[in-house]
């Protein structure tokens, strides 16, 4: 039962004035809320499923969830894209128990009723047998399709409801720049997943995650031990350049570079130039970089190939060379699958490089992510302790700008793309379908 038990509403759970900015432990630890999150945030705005390098022949399919909405996605003999639910409409078994592969046609596993690759209905084993279905028998038309999917540059998002704005403009702004950006480090402009993702659980909300894939406050606190390894270390232990930093001192420099971008949509985008810009342009991948600035120019390039990233709002984040993907499983249960990329154009030896620092930091024995989940499980636990229910996310509300956009610019290490995240999660939790934004 959760510790948090009084009536409150939506608009109670965040205090937000001049200079204040905090948010009741109730919106990451009650069920009720949680259930709340699941029809007003992942079934009414566009939910990332799927990027189209893992679709690429007709028959390729994926399951996915929205929220906790079991989907499948799937490439149609007409090169299509179509999403529905993975919810038989006999019985209501998962039709589908693979992670993906390629099919012509789904079977449920308890009645054998099959649907084609858009999710008809296409057969009901002994429909007209004398125990069968009789002639008034309404046949459902198929498995429950999710009317809106659209895609930006490979990246595929589907959204449950009709009454939401074009993806395009859902993610116009910082968001699209971080996609252009990360593609654009691609000498063929796109990217391909590759191998197996990585799939693990945490005892903690998901929000935690969306939170941290873009706070430039925590990673020379919690990832104490890795900043000690790295500044005795450095690119011996197979880093690849990705945490550059020869001390402490000259990391906390770095991570202070750029600044950080937060859209009225609630997405957050953490933007860090490289360092240094000349050293790129002799050793082995000399050849690439130049290649790249011959692309971009040498003003983007220092973007381009900078530490960018980003929280597509609730829960796609982008860092380094790698999709993430959260799914909220309850109010204290979180699995986050981590698919790392390949750049198509980049020398095989350097996407090698990528990947291998990828599993160091990032992967199941990395360094990275066992301190972050633990810290999860620590909030979560914190929670428990309501006689101090407020979190505090106050940092550089002093030093923000309102763009001509409208997104805000923060300062690298502050929390403004956390405020917008929380003021897009209050719009979606306090009201019915976002008509008007359309």
């Amino acid at each position: 039962m959760s510790p948090y038990q009084s009536a409150i509403g939506i608009q109670d759970l965040i205090r937000e004035g001049p200079g204040t900015f905090r948010v009741s432990g109730r919106a990451y630890a009650d069920q009720a809320i949680f259930d709340l999150e699941q029809e007003r945030i992942f079934l009414k705005t566009w939910i990332y499923v799927a990027h189209e390098s893992e679709l690429r022949e007709p028959g390729d399919f994926k399951t996915a969830h929205l929220g906790t909405q079991p989907v499948i996605v799937t490439r149609g003999d007409d090169m299509r894209i179509h999403v529905f639910a993975n919810r038989c409409v006999h019985r209501g078994a998962a039709v589908c128990r693979e992670r993906s592969g390629n099919a012509r046609v789904f079977v449920c596993p308890y009645h054998s009723w099959s649907f084609d690759l858009t999710g008809r209905l296409t057969g009901i084993p002994g429909r007209d047998d004398a125990g069968g279905y009789g002639p008034d028998f309404e046949q459902p038309e198929g498995l429950a399709r999710i009317p809106r999917v659209e895609s930006y540059r490979g990246f595929i998002f589907a959204c449950a409801s009709d009454d939401v704005v074009p993806l395009e403009t859902y993610l116009a702004g910082g968001a699209a720049q971080l996609i252009d950006r990360k593609l654009a480090q691609a000498p063929a402009g796109t990217i391909s997943l590759r191998g197996a993702p990585f799939i693990g659980v945490y005892q903690g909300n998901w929000k935690f995650q969306a939170e941290n894939i873009v706070d430039g406050y925590h990673f020379m606190h919690t990832h104490r031990a890795f900043v000690s390894l790295q500044s005795k270390y450095g690119d011996s232990t197979g880093d690849f350049g990705v945490h550059k930093g020869d001390n402490a001192a000259k990391m906390r420099r770095n991570r202070m570079l750029g600044n950080v971008l937060a859209s009225r949509y609630g997405h957050g985008i953490n933007q860090k130039p490289t360092p240094d810009l000349e050293s790129l342009f002799i050793g082995n991948y000399a050849a690439y970089y130049f290649q790249l600035r011959e692309l971009h120019g040498e003003d983007e390039l220092k973007w381009v190939v900078g530490a960018g990233a980003g929280c597509i709002f609730p829960n796609f984040g982008i860092i380094h060379n790698q999709l993430r993907v959260w799914r909220p499983i309850g109010p204290d249960l979180t699995e986050v699958t981590i698919y790392p990329y390949s750049l198509d154009g980049a020398p095989d030896s350097f996407n090698e490089g990528m990947l291998r620092s990828h599993e160091r930091f990032y992967g199941p024995a990395g360094y990275g992510a066992t301190d972050d989940v633990e810290v999860f499980a620590l909030n979560q636990q914190g929670l428990a302790a309501t006689l101090s229910d407020w979190i505090i996310l106050e940092r550089g509300m002093h030093a923000e700008t309102v763009l001509p956009s409208g997104e805000i610019e923060g300062r690298p290490s502050s929390e403004t793309v956390h405020r917008a995240f929380w003021r897009r999660w209050r719009e979606l939790m306090s009201a019915e379908p976002e008509g008007s934004h359309v």
